[in-house]
């Protein structure tokens, strides 16, 4: 599992950091590419909307300063003045009234012209007033603020001097009507628009539900910086674009400046709505870098997996080998180096159950020479007392059954096997005087007798396969209350194999016939060795035993379990 991780991610890293970064560098590249566009765009859209602004005033301001360009236009007949104001109020419905002042700034009597159905008395009272404020020191043409006029409709006053020098001036009310007009219908995207503000940043005309004449915009953050940046005196062209404003305020805008007015040309739209290809474009890359990202995760984890299964079946068959299931193979179809590799694999498997068949044979062979030679050694103890014969050949196989009672494995059962056989492997080296006297031991002769379990623990020692049976050799005389010999162990102290070989010893002892006693019946040395339970017994051991007994179909007095008889 760490082998297919490991692989998996470093086909991820492979895959999906190239992929990552051509996605960043495109969205990066492409954010900007598109982010210059839409400032360009606006730039654009304001250079345009100056030029019809340009357009829009300068026709009228043509028309009316044509008068100045008439000869002699103050020595004419009155007659031949009103002619030429007439005319150029019929040729510019933009032109709502016009009137002529002398050198000293009064207006001149019979030079006024204006349409009447456009503009009131008290409109042309006020057309006089503003005429009369812009030709204090005047040495160019001027312009007034825009005010409102009949209708609501939005008015700015145009005034110039006429000769050199001044012989007087002539001053013109314009409607702005169509500017306006061409404003509000200006569209900018979705939800722009566009508008013109005076120098003091009061509305003049403009579109987005801006409808006030005089509205004050001077908040509106293009404009702001438009003020803040305004340190030229009037005239000089001002221009910028970019983004103003943040959150949800934030706007990408263009401003430029009419040199001749000092109005500032506004267009706006929020960024929201100006950047909406770079966000639709964003989107479109994400999601082709998250498919391509799936794909890849996909094409990592089938490729990591088709390296990894085939090792994940080698090493469940290497597991197999090492629990020594040897001949067993691994199905490996790839047609590749995993697929000759798998061939290796079986063909080692198969010499491996090869050599391990012919290793049990040499085994088998060489513990049953080992048992033939235990089964010698005891049987020369043995022959020494004709009662004793065949005492160790029983203690081995019922200690067997007794742990197979306790439920020890097979490598237990052998141990205990040839330790119920070589147990009183020591008594070799006790005199025949002492073995061999039928009649009851001196306490001198018991305490060289009950040398035979070191004696036969040393001599077991040097033999290293038989390490586990010394502890039945030397031991099986131990008492459970502590009292035995040689090493006087206790309870739990004494090795298992040793107190379940105590017990097959004293129970063929009470069975067998003896120089001191006779054979006892089974029911007899059970009680025996009931008797010595919890004293010189494993209780837990003598209850095996008393099991292996009665699968022998043999009643016992007391037994809980019922017992088939044997036929």
């Amino acid at each position: 599992m760490r082998l297919f991780k490991a692989i998996l991610l470093l086909m991820l890293v492979v895959s999906i950091v190239p992929t990552l970064m051509v996605g960043w560098l495109s969205v990066s590249d492409t954010r900007e590419l598109l982010v210059r566009d839409a400032q360009e765009l606006a730039q654009e859209r304001v250079k345009q909307l100056r030029l019809k602004v340009e357009i829009f005033l300068g026709e009228p301001t043509e028309a009316v300063m044509g008068l100045a360009r008439v000869p002699d236009f103050f020595s004419l007949p009155t007659e031949a003045q009103q002619t030429h104001l007439a005319s150029v109020l019929s040729q510019r419905r933009e032109v709502l009234a016009l009137t002529v002042f002398g050198a000293e700034g009064r207006r001149l009597p019979g030079l006024q012209a204006f349409s009447r159905h456009d503009v009131s008395p008290s409109a042309l009272a006020a057309h006089e007033s503003r005429a009369q404020a812009l030709l204090s020191g005047m040495e160019g043409p001027r312009y007034s603020d825009a005010v409102a006029e009949g209708g609501g409709e939005p008015v700015v006053t145009l005034a110039f001097p006429v000769g050199e020098p001044v012989q007087g001036f002539i001053a013109a009310d314009l409607s702005l009507a169509g500017l306006r007009q061409m404003l509000e219908q200006e569209r900018v995207g979705s939800t722009g628009f566009a508008y013109l503000a005076d120098h003091r940043g009061h509305l003049i005309v403009g579109g987005g539900g801006m409808a006030t004449l005089g509205e004050d915009v001077s908040g509106r953050s293009p404009m702001a910086h438009l003020l803040r940046q305004r340190a030229s005196p009037p005239g000089t062209e001002t221009f910028h674009v970019g983004n103003f404003g943040d959150g949800r305020d934030a706007v990408v805008a263009a401003y430029t400046v009419l040199p001749e007015t000092g109005w500032a040309i506004v267009s706006e739209q929020p960024v929201e709505h100006a950047y909406r290809q770079v966000e639709t474009m964003e989107r479109r890359i994400l999601v082709g870098l998250g498919a391509a990202i799936l794909v890849a995760l996909v094409l990592a984890a089938l490729f990591s997996k088709t390296l990894t299964r085939p090792l994940k079946v080698f090493t469940d068959g290497a597991m197999e080998l090492a629990r020594g299931k040897f001949g067993v193979e691994v199905n490996i179809p790839q047609k590749n180096e995993l697929g000759e590799l798998a061939l290796t694999f079986n063909y080692m498997s198969k010499q491996l159950l090869a050599y391990d068949m012919e290793n049990r044979g040499l085994y088998e062979s060489l513990e049953k020479g080992y048992l033939e030679t235990i089964v010698a050694l005891a049987n020369s103890i043995d022959s020494k007392d004709a009662y004793t014969r065949g005492h160790s050949q029983r203690v081995g196989d019922l200690s067997v059954e007794i742990g197979r009672e306790l439920n020890l494995t097979e490598r237990e059962l052998r141990q205990l096997q040839y330790g119920g056989i070589l147990h009183d492997i020591g008594k070799i080296g006790i005199v025949e005087s002492i073995l061999c006297k039928q009649s009851r031991l001196t306490d001198q002769e018991m305490a060289i007798m009950r040398e035979h379990p070191a004696i036969g623990d040393a001599i077991i020692g040097p033999v290293s396969f038989l390490g586990a049976v010394r502890a039945c050799v030397r031991h099986h005389h131990e008492r459970w209350d502590g009292t035995g010999y040689p090493d006087k162990l206790q309870g739990e102290g004494i090795p298992l194999l040793a107190r379940i070989v105590a017990c097959a010893d004293t129970f063929d002892a009470c069975t067998s016939t003896r120089p001191y006693q006779k054979a006892m019946p089974l029911e007899k040395a059970m009680e025996i060795l009931d008797s010595l339970s919890g004293a010189q017994l494993d209780p837990r051991v003598v209850m095996a035993l008393r099991s292996v007994v009665a699968k022998k179909g043999v009643r016992l007095e007391g037994h809980r379990q019922p017992v088939k008889l044997a036929s």
